[in-house]
């Protein structure tokens, strides 16, 4: 039990020369989602491989079960996350509970069982059997003929009590035990585990406090028909704090428990299983493995190249009020054959057996401290995969001044809505040896409703992932009239699967489906500025436009951009397909001249599809992938995407699906933005594959993919430059008229200078899908030959613009004046500014008269194992467990540092102003403006212009 060094960790140089790399997060595909088509399925509770297909168990309405719990606290939220109706019970609530089956990575996922409905035990009622399927395992045991699939289920209060499934067939599911085991009280199994022919179960609850133990118990079957389970550990493995074995594993011959212990910490305990029951079990570690009661419980255990990973975590998602323990979040611990642990992720800490440290380097829950629980492991193509329990999304719905002060240090400091930006989502991680960490996710594969990895499963045919979802189908949400709940289509439980050879065929639920829909959602429903739809007339446009001298409004720019876009095409006539169509605004724009009924628009943002249906009726919406169109060749006669193709994985792959879904002689338009490298590579919504040198490049894209009379036209100035310019004198006027804060007004200034330096050229394009001379089908109007390349009255006469004459209009000092102009309209604001900084200081000054009295009133007395408990997040919350001088000591500096930083980021508000106006000139005092790049001859590309 000592810990000691990883051997790897001393020389990781050798070792990464044959290291597996992983998976990405491009990788992963989704298989379902919206708890397969019902979003009452939550968790993805258990998985397992069974006759050569995936089984899922689900669990339904957790946060409504969660509610009706007597062990939860229900008082610390604005409104309860989704809605519980009043009288709400076991015998009203939808607990009807599934097991799902497919043959991933293309079959449909069917429902194959479905809990049974039962009489109560008052016989008063028919209530549901099971309300989740929590744990699966594939074993033969002295009943089977074969291989067989175990299934442990979970049940309510007033259901007879928890059961193990069997099925043989993966269809017919028949218990083999008796309700609870002879012990109604007994309303779930934590684990289920096949170990030398024999099955192995920890029951746990106790009616409606079914996420607690009866007894801390290993129980063992050897024939599941004869239903006859005994003990095989004595109760709470001699120690009577013992609250429950959390989870079972098996590695190097012998069975493990993990024992959950809320005043001392966790336990593991192994056994040989051998002679005759209660077996001979050792214990392995104890203590919390020197944290005490912040290693709670035993969240995971998996065995990986030659060692046991184990996973722990604190009940209740990291905070257990009851015991008071937390917030904290989860450690990974490894332990060898000759039960010798060590420390991977963690808090470092001094132990009677030596300072202990974490040899991967990273803190608790990967340095996320809302990473409660280190909830699952698998093992796939040689890497060990890790996903957390992240508990941040939670931050949505806290009132503030319901939770205990030293709970919440973060989200004071930080605020609720930076935090869940930042963290809400599951976190994936992965590693080849256990002590190099790579994160695969930290977004909850781009859904922040995705707050836990419930299930992994390594096989042969990919890395399955299983979340946890309870988020459906509706959620609160805070209205200018105050909480209320709304329907949330990214509710319910999701099922991914990652294999390498997915990084091109995804379907478009990578950057582009994750980080991308959460980036423009934030963008057009929660921005400062563009959330109220004034900025944009309400019409419901997202995009930059085509601005001339005389243009008033962003709304009239972007219709401005679409009659440009409709000018490339001869004739308005036959069915149109409308790319990434945001909120409907181009599709309703398009279906002026081709009707609604010919006009589909797609985007991967259910949410977005929403509005487009109420912004564009008649239209139809589909939620699809740009890159992997579900369309019969030759679906349509035009196409049209606006400032989409840059998120695209990748760029190539949507011009071959749109050159596919086209009719001969059907063209191809749209606007896209080219960035620079260094955007790229760091951007979570772009992609460097994506990357293209200049206007020519591009062209030589669209030939590449089957298009011919490629025209693409150089509007920076015209759409980028000019729509930057009028969106910073609109926001500078929100700030002057006290109607955007200080902190928010600097935000979206930071927004503007990262976009202003990060993209090189906007670009207008057409290109045709040649015609076929010797169909003799009928010619639809797409297929009429034309001779040449269709150039608009507009393109010809920006064509023959006088830039030169322009460029001495618009003049270096008519720029110099506005400039002027424009940094002494900021200075209006300095005094309020000053303001504030005189405000944090004070608070600054209050903070360290809190830190001098706590000094005073500090107790000598402190238990030892609370004086090294971490996770405190500010002093008064280490004054509440008792702390060392040390910890006392970081938590000053750590309150200074954030203090400091809170006032960096408000004095940066004036040179942050100053910066983005000196870049928006310098961008617009580029010569050139406007450019046509017409088709020319093979070869001659400018991909070389950075």
């Amino acid at each position: 039990m000592t810990p000691r060094p990883l051997p790897a960790a001393n020389d990781l140089s050798v070792a990464s020369r044959s290291l597996p790399t992983g998976l990405r997060r491009t990788n992963f595909r989704r298989l379902a989602d919206r708890g397969f088509g019902d979003q009452h399925n939550s968790y993805a509770h258990s998985m397992s491989w069974f006759r050569g297909q995936l089984y899922v168990g689900t669990t339904r309405n957790m946060f409504q079960l969660v509610h009706l719990a007597p062990d939860q606290s229900t008082d610390s939220f604005h409104l309860w996350p989704v809605p519980v109706p009043p009288g709400l019970d076991a015998t009203r609530l939808e607990q009807n509970c599934q097991i799902w089956r497919a043959t991933p990575p293309d079959g449909r996922f069917e429902m194959t069982f479905e809990s049974p409905r039962v009489d109560s035990q008052d016989g008063a009622h028919r209530v549901w059997r099971d309300f989740g399927y929590r744990s699966m395992v594939v074993c033969q045991t002295a009943s089977d003929a074969s291989e067989a699939l175990y299934v442990s289920a979970m049940s309510s209060s007033k259901a007879p009590g928890a059961l193990i499934l069997r099925s043989v067939d993966g269809v017919d599911f028949q218990p083999v035990t008796e309700p609870g085991m002879g012990d109604r009280g007994i309303s779930s199994y934590r684990a289920l585990v096949g170990f030398k022919g024999r099955l192995f179960a920890a029951p746990a609850g106790s009616g409606r406090m079914w996420s607690n133990a009866v007894a801390t118990v290993v129980l063992e079957c050897r024939d599941p028909l004869s239903r006859r389970w005994i003990p095989v550990t004595e109760p709470g493995f001699g120690d009577p704090t013992s609250a429950g074995v959390f989870e079972l594993a098996v590695f190097d011959g012998h069975l493990y428990a993990g024992v959950s212990n809320p005043f001392t910490g966790i336990q593991v305990w192994k056994t040989d299983a051998e002679g005759n029951p209660p077996y001979r079990w050792t214990q392995v570690l104890t203590g919390g493995a020197g944290r005490g009661k912040l290693n709670q419980a035993v969240m995971s255990m998996f065995p990986f190249k030659g060692a046991l990973y184990v996973g722990t975590g604190i009940r209740r998602g990291g905070y257990d009020r009851e015991f008071k323990t937390g917030p904290a979040a989860g450690e990974l611990i490894r332990i060898d054959a000759e039960d010798r642990w060590e420390l991977i992720v963690g808090q470092e800490r001094r132990t009677p057996r030596g300072d202990v440290q974490p040899v991967s380097g990273l803190g608790p829950g990967f340095d996320n401290p809302f990473n409660g629980y280190i909830w699952c492991m698998a093992e796939y193509d040689g890497c060990l995969y890790v996903g957390t329990y992240d508990s941040s999304i939670f931050l949505w719905w806290i009132d503030p001044g319901r939770v205990p002060r030293g709970a919440h240090t973060r989200m004071r400091l930080i605020g609720p809505q930076k935090i869940v930006e930042r963290e809400a989502g599951f976190d994936l991680w992965r590693s080849p040896d256990g002590v190099r960490w790579f994160e695969v996710s930290r977004d909850g594969f781009g859904n922040p409703y995705n707050y836990g990895v419930r299930t992994l499963l390594g096989s042969k045919s990919g890395l399955i992932v299983g979340t946890a979802n309870p988020f459906g189908p509706e959620v609160a949400v805070r209205t200018a009239t105050g909480w209320t709940y709304a329907p949330n289509p990214r509710g319910g439980l999701e099922i991914w699967m990652g294999r390498p050879d997915f990084a091109e065929e995804s379907s478009g639920d990578g950057p582009s489906g994750g980080a991308v829909n959460v980036h423009y959602d934030r963008a057009m429903y929660e921005h400062p500025l563009l959330r109220s739809g004034e900025y944009l007339s309400f019409s419901r446009f997202s995009n930059y436009g085509f601005w001339q001298e005389e243009t008033p409004s962003q709304k009239e720019a972007c219709e401005n951009l679409m009659e440009r876009l409709l000018g490339f095409l001869p004739e308005r006539r036959g069915s149109i397909l409308d790319v990434a169509c945001g909120q409907g605004a181009t599709s309703r724009y398009l279906s002026r001249f081709f009707g609604a009924p010919n006009v589909t628009g797609i985007n991967i943002s259910a949410k977005q599809i929403e509005t487009c249906r109420d912004t564009a009726p008649g239209c139809a919406f589909l939620l699809m992938d740009a890159t992997s169109l579900d369309f019969e060749d030759e679906s349509f006669d035009h196409v049209v995407c606006v400032e989409a193709a840059f998120h695209f994985r990748t760029r190539a792959r949507f011009l071959r699906e749109a050159f596919r879904v086209l009719k001969p002689g059907g063209r191809l338009v749209l606007t896209d933005m080219l960035f620079t490298r260094a955007a790229e590579s760091r951007s979570p919504v772009l992609d460097p594959r994506n990357h293209v040198g200049g206007p020519g490049a591009y062209r030589d894209l669209l030939l590449r993919a089957g298009f011919e009379e490629a025209q693409v036209v150089d509007a920076t100035d015209e759409c980028f430059l000019r729509c930057n310019d009028h969106f910073i004198r609109y926001a500078l006027m929100k700030f002057l008229d006290d109607e955007l804060e200080p902190a928010g007004f600097s935000a979206v200034m930071a927004n503007r200078l990262a976009i202003l330096l990060s993209v090189r050229s906007y670009l207008l394009a057409v290109a045709r899908k040649p015609w076929i001379p010797g169909d003799r089908g009928p010619m639809t109007m797409t297929e009429r030959p034309t001779r040449g390349a269709h150039r608009p009255p507009w393109l010809e006469d920006l064509m023959k613009r006088d830039r030169k004459k322009e460029e001495e209009q618009h003049g270096r000092m008519g720029r110099s004046a506005k400039a002027h102009w424009l940094l002494a309209s900021v200075t209006k604001k300095q005094s309020q500014l000053h303001r504030e900084l005189s405000l944090l200081l004070e608070k600054e000054a209050e903070a360290h008269d809190a830190l001098d009295q706590w000094d005073r009133r500090s107790a000598p007395e402190t238990p030892a194992a609370d004086r090294t408990a971490p996770g405190a997040e500010d002093p008064a919350a280490a004054a509440a467990a008792g702390g060392s001088a040390d910890v006392k000591s970081a938590g000053v500096a750590r309150l200074e540092a954030r203090a400091h930083r809170d006032l960096a980021l408000r004095a940066d508000a004036r040179t942050l102003w100053h910066k983005t106006v000196t870049a928006l000139l310098l961008r617009r005092s580029v010569p050139g403006g406007a450019r046509v790049h017409p088709p020319a001859a093979p070869g001659a590309t400018d991909d070389g212009h950075e």
